[in-house]
């Protein structure tokens, strides 16, 4: 005869769970609205400056709301594999650039990491790409940009690099874009390098990767 209290407990956590799926749905139909209307709007504004500030945010903005697209659920947490958010964020931002004679390459291995990371790494991999299609190639200026992530034994590697124009020999990298990733790899508890490509940039994030995360 079954436990009258698991079966209880058991339909408590069922309820959660639902609970737990519908604010995510909630909030990734939110996060849809929002980019909409920052699209709308960049599109009305006069200064071009204003209208590429407003496209960096929906682009932020989207970026976050595939990350929730891409969460699933499992027993016994959420979860998202990255190679999936990064090949749809990447393919995002080469369709909205729309730089013919600059490729992207690929290069993915499978890495899962809780539904939580998810909108960090979403930010790191639309900021550090966004900044390559952005100014790594001026003036119709043709060239490759890559993007892999590679699982290491503490976790995984999210590198960006790209044959452009590269930094000015001994500038500092500055603009609001590394500041935003900065600051994600931050949040992931994760380390930030920064390197001249020869030609190019090159940066990378090292995350560790969550004890309590499973690996695909």
């Amino acid at each position: 005869m079954a436990d009258p209290n698991t079966d209880s407990a058991e339909r408590a956590l069922e309820r959660q769970a639902e609970r737990a799926r519908e604010v995510e749905h909630r909030v990734k139909n939110t996060l849809q609205l929002i980019s909409s209307i920052v699209l709308l709007q960049g599109r009305r504004a006069a200064d071009e400056a204003a209208r590429q500030a407003l496209k960096a945010v929906q682009q932020r903005v989207a970026a976050v709301s595939v990350a929730h697209r891409h969460v699933t659920w499992t027993d016994e947490a959420e979860q998202v594999e990255v190679a999936a958010l990064v090949r749809e964020i990447v393919g995002d931002l080469a369709g909205s650039a729309g730089r013919e004679g600059v490729d992207i390459d690929l290069d993915l291995d499978a890495v899962t990491i809780p539904g939580r990371q998810g909108a960090p790494v979403a930010l790191l991999v639309s900021e550090m790409v966004g900044n390559a299609l952005r100014h790594a190639f001026p003036n119709c200026r043709q060239g490759r940009v890559k993007v892999a992530v590679r699982r290491t034994a503490t976790g995984f590697d999210l590198t960006v690099s790209d044959d452009g124009v590269g930094m000015t020999p001994g500038a500092p990298p500055t603009g609001f874009g590394l500041t935003v990733v900065q600051l994600m790899a931050q949040q992931l508890r994760g380390r930030l390098d920064t390197s001249a490509a020869q030609p190019g940039l090159r940066l990378s994030v090292s995350v560790p990767m969550d004890t309590n995360a499973s690996r695909a």
